[in-house]
């Protein structure tokens, strides 16, 4: 993987978040799953993370930037998401500082995909432009486990809407 196949996804989103969200266009949610795996911030692929149990996740993994709630929940049933927003520190010092938000995909009781389209979009093009400016360790260690898990979360959550 490399940081031009995650710049051109983010391209290939904005360019199509609105056919995504008509259904007119498909979104093909494995792109996304195979650059989460490739960063290998995760110690599991991403798809093993769907069934796993809020709980579970939280005492084995998490970093605790996720609003986690509801302990036998499955994380796919998850409503909280962290994206990444920003990104700021020293790319030559190795030292990068992502910054995140919450967001909620069923705000208004009932899922909004573009919620989902833009966490992954807009994470997908920070993440990329770090990428793109040094090594894949200083993303690796660097940005939050609960954000990656975020982002799998929500390309699960548009391609079971589609």
């Amino acid at each position: 993987m490399n940081s031009e196949t995650i710049s051109t996804l983010a391209d290939w989103l904005y360019t199509n978040r609105n056919k995504i969200e008509d259904k007119s266009e498909k979104f093909d949610a494995q792109k996304v799953y195979d650059i989460l795996d490739s960063l290998e911030v995760l110690r599991k692929p991403i798809k093993e993370y769907f069934d796993m149990t809020e709980d579970d996740y939280y005492q084995n993994e998490s970093d605790h930037r996720l609003t986690l709630q509801n302990p036998d929940q499955k994380l796919s049933e998850l409503h909280d998401r962290v994206q990444v927003n920003h990104v700021d520190g020293s790319l030559e010092g190795h030292d990068i500082n992502f910054t995140y938000n919450h967001e909620d995909p069923y705000a208004e009781k009932e899922y909004q995909v573009k919620t989902d389209i833009n966490l992954v979009n807009y994470s997908s093009t920070v993440i990329g432009a770090v990428y793109d400016n040094t090594i894949v360790a200083d993303v690796r260690n660097s940005i939050s486990k609960d954000a990656i898990l975020s982002i799998g979360l929500a390309a699960h959550a548009i391609e079971e809407w589609q």
